[in-house]
């Protein structure tokens, strides 16, 4: 058996199937929650993103606190050797310079 012919034996059933009236009703109305759940959830990511909803528990942030130039509040930080480090400590030496960013 060749491809010609198992993508016409496969065409065939395929058009066969799709002439049944409920068969394209459901394809249509599964499409569309598809699509319908699709969207929401792109919504929801961009919404969670814009700070506008809280993705979870741990999730602080506040719209519009951190700007540009303005100092960041001071926090303990672990250190990896072990210990902690406060920032105020840090901006007594020299000027620090913090990126906030994931590594997925």
């Amino acid at each position: 058996m060749n491809l010609r012919s198992t993508w016409s034996s496969a065409w065939s059933f395929l058009s066969k199937l799709w002439a049944r009236p409920r068969v394209r009703r459901a394809a249509w109305w599964s499409g569309g929650a598809l699509a319908c759940l699709a969207l929401g959830f792109y919504g929801y990511m961009k919404l969670v993103e814009g700070a506008w909803i809280r993705y979870n528990k741990w999730d602080h942030r506040e719209r519009g606190t951190m700007t540009v130039g303005r100092q960041a509040p001071d926090l303990e930080l672990l250190r990896l050797e072990g210990g902690t480090v406060r920032l105020s400590e840090l901006w007594r030496e020299r000027p620090v310079f913090l990126v906030f960013g994931s590594c997925t």
